[in-house]
């Protein structure tokens, strides 16, 4: 972790009890280790697109520290430590609690004034360098002159921090307020600042909404969470936080603008959705003050609905950046997918959304946590969710940053995508029964055999399974030829067989979305015309049922796709 300079002890050094001794650190290499040379990938002959430990802390008070070790060995020791070579979404950089969130939040900013939107948040044009100092409590070795004019923004004081370069003063002007205190000057809890004292209360024409996203849009992010927080305790903790009860509403709005409502529902357009949003930012910008709020479940949770807003608004590179920003909030607060309770519950639902823009950009997925729960102390929640962290592996395998670093070591790149296939190997024989298809009839006149696994949720799992085995398949270097490749080809369709099969058969939208996202990447490694059919139907069908992706047409693209691949 780096050296966040604060004195006389830094924060990763207090956090891990160490001597803290100021010098030159070594030159970074990043968050994921040592690199595992690999080598490049073969065209098949066929039409198919060719030693440190942190501590994390649950948020339920009774749970112990888990403590998880990411290698730093070379290759042989852990063939899925990858280097990343620098680039702008490089995760070489740590920000701490009180940075992060502001580095975030600028981001927000920042994308909404590119948009020539006029956000109505307060103007600092009128301080005075004086009033300005003190309403960032600077330090004696505060910023600069130049620096306090930068700060006089038509948007506010969020965006001008984020842009700073130097993180101490960042750390520095992002305690904006000071420590509350009583009249007698004792210490006053800060929460009540931030928190409402009583029961968040909603117009008319908001209720519609907050139901959207309570039974409709939240179960999306309860896909494999058997407490299904997002559904049954977000919505109380917005009740208490205006924050969070605006990001909901911007995203139950949303969904509703998309997504016609049923009998009985109010009539919503994006732009109610949109003033929610920036109504979030306003409360934000407030809330931040505060060192308590920076550190809550609300924000956390906060930070998790804007991000699925975002997915559902479709904002390109602008989603991009902002999952970066969600993994800077998590990776200062050390919380992964062994976390416990809500934050564990949030870390899963940011990787599956980081793993779909990470496949549809080629990009790696920004994580770099392994988990370490064996599987013998699993339920089968937890075996769902596993198989989204080996499917994250699978699209940095097949990943352009990857596939370059391959480039010089075709061994090392066989031997990482036959570590990755043993890991799904590893789950599918460990996995319980809940997982096995259940007996189903028809329909005969369709290209796939339906398949029927209940509960739903599970049946996603096993596409999940079936995608990322395509995509190791089609990206790892041939030593066997011709014939190793006929034998990829027949499980590749059998994989593409089991995503539509299960498809079939799925009945509510927490799963359909996830279904989308695997048949759209078996559609583009399929080559029989009847399943391509079938699986552009299908992927109109649950766009049409959950309403996403809402900003572009995944059936058109993979008839754009296949348009590309017909012979001559």
């Amino acid at each position: 972790m780096k050296c966040d300079e604060v004195k006389p002890v830094c924060g990763p050094c207090a956090k891990g009890n160490r001597q803290c001794v100021y010098g030159t650190l070594p030159t970074d290499t990043g968050d994921h280790g040592h690199a595992l040379p690999s080598g490049p990938t073969m065209s098949p002959p066929s039409s198919r697109l060719g030693h440190h430990s942190q501590t994390s802390y649950s948020s339920n008070p009774d749970s112990r520290p888990v403590t998880q070790t990411w290698p730093t060995t070379p290759g042989a020791e852990d063939p899925l430590s990858i280097r990343s070579p620098q680039s702008t979404f490089s995760t070489s950089t740590g920000y701490g609690t009180e940075v992060a969130p502001w580095k975030w939040y600028g981001l927000l900013v920042g994308d909404a004034a590119n948009g020539n939107v006029d956000l109505d948040l307060p103007s600092l044009d009128s301080l005075s360098d004086a009033a300005l100092a003190q309403r960032c409590q600077l330090y004696p070795n505060g910023v600069t002159a130049a620096e306090l004019a930068s700060l006089r923004s038509p948007l506010n004081i969020a965006e001008s921090v984020a842009s700073l370069q130097n993180p101490a003063k960042l750390l520095q002007i992002s305690a904006i307020a000071p420590t509350p205190s009583d009249s007698t000057g004792g210490t006053v809890d800060e929460r009540q600042y931030w928190q409402a004292a009583e029961a968040v209360q909603l117009k008319d024409h908001e209720y519609d909404i907050f139901q959207r996203f309570v039974t409709g849009v939240s179960l999306w992010i309860d896909l494999f969470d058997p407490l299904k927080h997002f559904s049954t305790f977000v919505p109380h903790l917005a009740l208490q936080n205006e924050g969070l009860m605006k990001a909901i509403l911007a995203l139950g709005a949303r969904h509703l603008s998309i997504k016609p409502s049923n009998s009985g529902e109010a009539n919503v357009d994006r732009t109610a959705a949109v003033q929610y949003y920036y109504e979030t930012l306003q409360y934000l910008q407030s809330a931040m003050r505060y060192t308590s709020y920076k550190n809550s479940l609300e924000l956390l949770a906060t930070v998790l609905v804007v991000s699925t807003y975002e997915m559902i608004d479709g904002q390109g590179k602008g989603w991009e950046r902002h999952l970066k920003g969600v993994f800077w909030i998590q990776r200062s607060r050390d919380i992964n997918g062994e976390s416990g309770g809500l934050e564990q519950a949030i870390w899963w639902a940011w990787l599956r959304q980081d793993m779909w823009a990470a496949f549809r950009e080629r990009r790696r997925c920004f994580s770099f946590f392994k988990p370490t729960k064996p599987y013998q102390l699993m339920d089968m929640w937890d075996m769902a969710s596993r198989v989204v962290y080996i499917l994250a592996q699978s699209v940095n395998y097949s990943s352009e940053e990857e596939k370059q670093q391959g480039e010089g070591d075709l061994e090392g790149r066989i031997l990482r995508a036959n570590t990755l296939l043993n890991m799904l190997e590893e789950w599918r024989s460990s996995i319980s029964v809940h997982f096995e298809a259940l007996p189903v009839e028809g329909p005969s006149n369709r290209a796939f055999r339906p398949l029927w696994v209940h509960p739903p949720a599970l049946g996603t799992s096993l596409q999940m399974y079936s995608m990322a085995r395509i995509l190791l398949l089609i990206h790892q270097p041939a030593a066997g030829g011709y014939l190793e490749y006929l034998r990829r080809d027949k499980i590749i369709t059998e994989c593409i067989d089991t995503i539509g099969g299960i498809a079939l058969k799925l009945t509510d939208d927490a799963s359909r979305l996830m279904s989308t996202q695997c048949m759209f990447a078996a559609g583009l490694f399929c080559t029989d015309l009847a399943k391509r059919v079938c699986i552009t139907e299908l992927i109109d069908d649950h766009s049409t049922q959950t309403g996403w992706p809402s900003n572009t047409n995944l059936s058109e693209e993979l008839r754009a796709e296949w348009s590309q691949l017909k012979p001559g």
